[in-house]
């Protein structure tokens, strides 16, 4: 962070104050240059002064204070300064000094507050030096208030005041910052953005609107004529840099791997037509793609007989295999003969290899999602209700983790399994009978004449549910019979059943789903070719379809994912990214059952 250096103010001599010349320094600019004098120093000669020259050793002493990050201290020094009685140049010292600590505390909110002083609108009367500081201070505090976009705009106009040497590094904090937004708010804002910042934007927009790699060196080729002045254009920033190495050295054979004889059969036969849809796609715009060669996993019990066999037919890059079982042996193998993508998790953690990839359609996803999402509608506090299975207990885990991690609470869990016990368990949760038993306690005191209510507990704002669709049905009628019919619910997609009868999800109504936009928006480029050929895949297998055309999307950029966290690609099963782990994890878009159907909950917030 931005340390308070001198404007014109340096260290006070403590001979000048102690000697008691005939004219004591009562402005920035009388002060001389000369060794600092401790912070207790200063402030124990300001004691002896009174007024203007009491108050500019105070300031003083702050700013020493400010330097040795002692930052409780300059605001216990600033709240014995009054602000404005203070010369215009030392106010804006006092703001920045104010807003320089406030940050280092952890208040950007405080921080930009200090930042909004009158004083500060004075800024272009000080030195160069000391307005790039203050304004860097104050892209310092947007960014960590949870603005980036704001923060980059600070700094794309501190850009041109910067000597060039400084302007590297800020060219790599406003990359870093615009790709801390999400994709709909850089479309938002590059739609009236100018300048260098349009630039900037546009350029973070081709690797989130551009499916492939392709397409994305094209528009990168065209960022380049359209935007020949702008900051990056003569020196990338490296993920860019490093799309284009990529594509030079794009793989020309790859394997796809899948079990196409035995129950797997029609989900491999799903991946595949997905996979290869977008494989044709791409070419059919001109893109040269690489050789796809089929291979049966049921052909190749020995995995690494695969590997020396997809060797010597000159692959360079395997996509699959699709069985659990399979993808762990894998990461048991080690380092891999090829890199490989697989299309499932394993049992254990990843191993971060070099040479494995995972790629999946997790419950997890859905869970961290729901944690995401609820967060950002408000929510603080929760609790659960999970299905008694394999994917409904992973899916609690990954949705407490995640939750936790944010700095919501969990204050209750109900594992849901039999009918008839669903009732008391979400009645427990709500604390039903405790408000029960408070309204009989106040009938005896008041009469049965008064009418009391019960009323479910106040810290609860919101559950998630993993649940079938059999046990969905049941939670919004008993919330609603517990006096919470408004408690928002947040849900996996396995609690709704996609397509027939909207009956059948009536009383999922006002439930919040986590779908993949291949099915919710119904937006993607590939969707409706792809549903046109195959009609299935607008159902169930919709989902493998579309996990079969982010697999094609996403497999090149893998290596530019491990490298630059930041990397993300707006797929259809959801936003993808790459964790430390080797797992790409997908944020998905959220849908709201009304009518029995899911529709996009789109920007509305769902609150009690």
């Amino acid at each position: 962070m931005s340390r308070i250096h001198s404007l014109s103010l340096s260290a006070v001599a403590l001979a000048l104050v102690l000697a008691g010349c005939a004219s004591p320094p009562t402005q920035l600019a009388d002060l001389p240059r000369t060794p600092d004098a401790s912070v207790e120093q200063i402030l124990q000669n300001a004691s002896r002064r009174s007024g203007a020259e009491a108050n500019l050793l105070r300031l003083h002493a702050a700013t020493v204070a400010s330097e040795n990050n002692r930052h409780e201290q300059v605001r216990s020094i600033l709240a014995s300064i009054p602000q404005s009685d203070l010369p215009s140049d030392q106010q804006l010292r006092f703001s920045e000094l104010q807003a320089s600590s406030s940050l280092a505390l952890g208040q950007p909110s405080a921080a930009l507050r200090a930042l909004q002083h009158p004083s500060v609108a004075q800024l272009e009367t000080l030195p160069l030096d000391d307005q790039i500081r203050i304004l860097l201070l104050r892209a310092e505090a947007r960014a960590a208030s949870g603005a980036p976009l704001e923060a980059a705009r600070e700094r794309v106009f501190v850009d041109g005041l910067l000597p060039e040497e400084r302007r590297p590094e800020n060219d790599q904090a406003i990359w870093a910052l615009i790709n801390q937004a999400s994709t709909p708010e850089l479309q938002q804002a590059a739609a009236g953005a100018t300048g260098d910042m349009s630039g900037w934007l546009r350029l973070a927009l081709i690797t989130r609107e551009q499916p492939n790699i392709d397409l994305q060196v094209r528009a990168l080729e065209q960022w380049q004529r359209t935007y020949a002045n702008h900051p990056a254009a003569s020196a990338l920033p490296e993920s860019m840099t490093q799309l284009l190495e990529l594509h030079a050295s794009r793989p020309r054979h790859i394997a796809l791997l899948l079990p196409f004889r035995g129950p797997l059969a029609s989900a491999a036969q799903a991946l595949r037509d997905g996979f290869l849809a977008a494989q044709y796609q791409a070419h059919a715009e001109g893109l040269e793609q690489p050789r796809v060669t089929l291979y049966d996993t049921a052909a190749y019990p020995d995995l690494a007989a695969f590997y020396r066999q997809a060797q010597a037919d000159g692959v360079q890059w395997v996509v699959g295999p699709l069985e659990r079982d399979q993808v762990t042996r894998l990461a048991n193998m080690g380092q891999l003969p090829l890199p490989t993508l697989a299309l499932n998790y394993t049992d254990g953690p990843g191993a971060a290899q070099q040479t494995l990839f995972q790629f999946g359609l997790a419950p997890e996803d859905e869970a961290r999602s729901a944690a995401y999402r609820a967060w950002d509608d408000g929510h603080r506090s929760m609790a659960a209700l999970v299905a008694q299975t394999d994917w409904g207990q992973r899916a609690y885990l990954a949705f407490a983790q995640t939750w936790q991690e944010l700095g919501g609470t969990l204050i209750g869990r109900e594992t849901i399994d039999q009918p008839a016990t669903v009732a008391n368990q979400i009645a427990d949760l709500l604390r039903i009978r405790q408000s029960e038993q408070r309204g009989a306690r106040i009938r005896q005191v008041l009469g049965d004449d008064v009418v009391v209510q019960p009323t479910p507990r106040n810290d609860l704002h919101a559950i998630f549910l993993a649940a079938n669709p059999q046990q969905a049905r049941q939670i919004k009628p008993t919330l609603a019979f517990q006096y919470a019919a408004d408690l928002p619910v947040y849900a996996t997609s396995h609690v709704y059943q996609l397509g027939g009868d909207p009956g059948q999800n009536a009383d999922l109504d006002g439930i919040m789903v986590a779908e993949i936009p291949w099915l919710l928006t119904r937006t993607d480029g590939l969707y409706q070719p792809v549903s046109s050929s195959w009609p299935q895949a607008s159902g169930p297998l919709g989902r493998l379809y579309a996990m079969g055309v982010d697999a094609q999307r996403i497999f090149r950029r893998l290596p530019q994912m491990q490298e630059f966290s930041e990397t993300r690609i707006e797929g259809a099963t959801g936003t993808l990214v790459l964790a430390q782990d080797g797992r790409v994890q997908r944020r998905l878009q959220w849908g709201v059952i009304r009518d029995g159907r899911l529709v996009p909950a789109d920007e509305v917030v769902i609150s009690r």
